[in-house]
């Protein structure tokens, strides 16, 4: 069983709906609207890297996304949950702080 979060404030549900069905329109599915920005989908019987390769690519429009893997819809929810806390407490790089200084060394 495989869970993803998807989660923003301004894109619409049935648009991260259809991108979901789009993701993953050749296996069994279960989409669900749980709040407002957010839209949760049951995915059954996929590999692990097409999990992380969906993932990413909702991750590249900006949507805020989580995802795992469990025994049971509970355990992969909880996984998801786990890695999308993660993903709203990124901090976001100036690139000073990892040792760029804008000069290319020039």
């Amino acid at each position: 069983m495989s869970c993803m979060i998807l989660r923003h404030p301004t894109i619409s549900n049935l648009t991260k709906c259809k991108m979901l069905r789009f993701l993953f329109h050749e296996v069994n599915f279960e989409i669900h609207v749980v709040k407002q920005d957010t839209v949760v989908i049951y995915v059954w019987n996929i590999q692990q890297t097409e999990l992380w390769q969906a993932a990413v690519m909702v991750a590249v429009t900006d949507i805020e996304v989580g995802y795992g893997k469990g025994f049971s819809k509970h355990e992969a929810r909880k996984k998801a949950d786990h890695v999308l806390r993660k993903w709203v407490h990124i901090p976001v790089s100036t690139g000073v702080e990892d040792g760029y200084s804008g000069s290319f060394g020039i």
